[in-house]
């Protein structure tokens, strides 16, 4: 079965269209979404990056972009002196850079690198945003007036879900991120899948009942290595199980309970400091997804806020973490999501301007 369109019941914007330009950087085309609306008076820019799901296309973030555009510009002051720009680009191998149709396919559609293909994928995407990130300033406000672009934001939903992780963990200049039904943790996932599509590289030893699934064909060594290199999970764990306490998922956890060692925690601190302080994250689940399931991020969200929330041992890191789980919303980018997401959007760019988000 074809895998939906997560955008294809999502609530339509109400805001004006917005204007939008293609621009050729770096070999890749990129639709510049918000640039006419920029308020003269802005003193800097912030730019949202906007990846979009598998087998998906850039033109299905226009709705995205025409939100978060529209919203930020309506309620902040006239003057506004943060301007809101979107980017969206056509992730590798697909849209106007496809080359292979069946590697953006699955393993139950014929494609027998599904694991290797999807995330040189989307790692290609999260390496490519970076690149534009590096370049999108000589194409736009290059005049010796203009105003500088400051803020880097990332929305991803799905495939862009999984990219948009990487890109949080992987480059500093992006400092917000909305993940919608994507998975942090990309080792655990294609498990599961693999166990779901009943590959026969997914058996488990007779002693310890663990899948014996990474390592083989379907998942080799090398892809392994990729994932510690610029997955969050496995750069942090590699494959070792995440440690557990018993605090609810979605609640602050009690402070007593840190499931990690002193050691541990000075191990991860520096990474941490490196690759995610300071940023806001917020996370968008479907209860009922089952091409994402929220338990495949779960481990891992558990012990981001157990580190991060109030009482947590990294909670001077100053990260913010939003973990929301829609009940009943499956693989799906549904109304509440397109919600929060704006929201927090809005926040990012209210905290930027130094004003409040009650514009």
């Amino acid at each position: 079965m074809a895998t939906p369109n997560p955008l294809q019941d999502s609530h339509s914007a109400t805001h004006p269209s917005i204007s939008m330009k293609t621009f050729h950087i770096a070999g890749i085309l990129a639709d510049v979404y918000g640039l006419d609306e920029v308020s003269p008076s802005s003193k800097s820019i912030s730019c949202l990056w906007l990846l979009h799901p598998r087998l998906q296309t850039k033109q299905l973030m226009g709705t995205v972009a025409s939100t978060s555009i529209g919203d930020w510009n309506q309620r902040a002051p006239g003057d506004r002196k943060v301007g809101l720009i979107a980017v969206a680009f056509d992730q590798r191998n697909h849209g106007t850079r496809e080359v292979k149709a069946i590697a953006n396919e699955a393993w139950k559609s014929g494609n027998e690198t599904h694991a290797q293909d999807m995330f040189s994928i989307f790692h290609g995407t999260a390496l490519d945003t970076s690149l534009l990130i590096d370049h999108l300033g000589s194409y736009v406000f290059n005049k010796p007036d203009s105003p500088p672009i400051e803020q880097h934001l990332v929305t991803g939903i799905s495939l862009g879900g999984h990219a948009a992780w990487q890109v949080l963990f992987n480059d500093p200049r992006v400092t917000a991120g909305v993940v919608i039904i994507g998975c942090p943790d990309y080792m655990r996932i294609m498990t599961d899948r693999a166990r779901l599509s009943k590959r026969s590289t997914y058996t488990t030893t007779q002693d310890t009942l663990e899948p014996t699934f990474l390592g083989s064909p379907d998942f080799p060594q090398s892809l392994i290595t990729a994932c510690a290199n610029h997955d969050p999970k496995a750069l942090l764990f590699g494959t070792l199980p995440l440690p557990t306490n018993s605090a609810p998922s979605l609640s602050p956890p009690p402070a007593s309970t840190h499931p990690l060692s002193s050691s541990e925690q000075q191990r991860l601190r520096p990474i941490l400091n490196a690759r995610l302080k300071g940023k806001r994250i917020l996370v968008c689940s479907g209860g009922a997804d089952k091409l994402v399931p929220y338990h495949c991020s779960e481990p891992f969200l558990r012990f981001l806020k157990h580190a991060t929330w109030k009482g947590g041992w990294y909670a001077d890191g100053g990260v913010v973490v939003e973990d929301r789980v829609y009940e009943g919303v499956g693989h799906a980018y549904s109304e509440g999501m397109v919600v929060d997401a704006t929201r927090f959007i809005r926040d990012a760019l209210a905290d930027r301007a130094g004003t409040s988000s009650n514009l």
